[in-house]
């Protein structure tokens, strides 16, 4: 699904639908690639919290994030959990204020939870969180973090959003109050390691006065 297809997909079908269609193309499909897997970093919290909604009044950009989480078969997984978790319009991690980043888990100095949450996949393989645009923090270009579980299997992936759309984002409120952001997707060292970086790419649309954004990730689950 390229960004023109995705805006006129997203502007005219419902979030069940989208998922519907998503289904039928990925099992129209021959080869599925698998998702890259990326560093789990330091402020993962396991709390399983399962809920679609994980703003908790944050203030930013309204954001859904749409995933499909399907096999090497191109064939949906229906009941995989979803993890995600991302920085709030300042780059803050909850549960992680005032700490550095650092590169291995860090304990938590706080009890928040905001911007993180679980969701399970439906028949279709698909999940919604209803979040804001992440903000961005020294050495990273914006990202959300989302780790995978089906049976004994677990992948930990970060997505990425276009430069355009993180662009025009953060010369809005409350992103402008921390401005000069210092890397860009072309010079994060994570996403460059990735010799395919669509496979980590948000496709994304426009949703009234925020946007959807939409991927599919592969699991190899055998």
């Amino acid at each position: 699904m390229n960004r023109r297809t995705a805006v006129g997909v997203f502007g005219t079908l419902a979030f069940g639908a989208v998922a519907a269609a998503w289904e039928r193309r990925a099992l129209a499909q021959t080869v599925c690639a698998l998702t890259p897997e990326q560093i789990e970093g330091p402020f993962y919290l396991d709390q399983a919290r399962i809920r679609e909604s994980i703003t908790e009044n944050q203030p930013g950009v309204p954001l859904q994030l749409v995933l499909q989480v399907i096999g090497t078969s191109c064939a949906a997984i229906p009941k995989a959990a979803v993890d995600v978790w991302q920085c709030d319009a300042l780059g803050i991690y909850s549960g992680y204020e005032g700490v550095p980043v650092a590169p291995r888990h860090l304990e938590p100095v706080d009890e928040r939870t905001f911007l993180r949450g679980t969701q399970l996949t439906d028949a279709s393989g698909a999940v919604r969180f209803r979040t804001i645009y992440p903000g961005w923090y020294v050495g990273r270009t914006p990202h959300v973090h989302v780790k995978l579980r089906v049976g004994t299997k677990t992948a930990t992936t970060q997505l990425y959003f276009p430069d355009d759309v993180t662009d025009a984002v953060y010369a809005r409120a409350p992103y402008d109050r921390h401005p000069n952001r210092d890397t860009s997707n072309a010079t994060d060292r994570f996403l460059g390691a990735v010799q395919n970086k669509s496979l980590l790419m948000w496709k994304m649309a426009r949703d009234g006065d925020g946007y959807i954004a939409a991927a599919t990730l592969a699991l190899r689950t055998s």
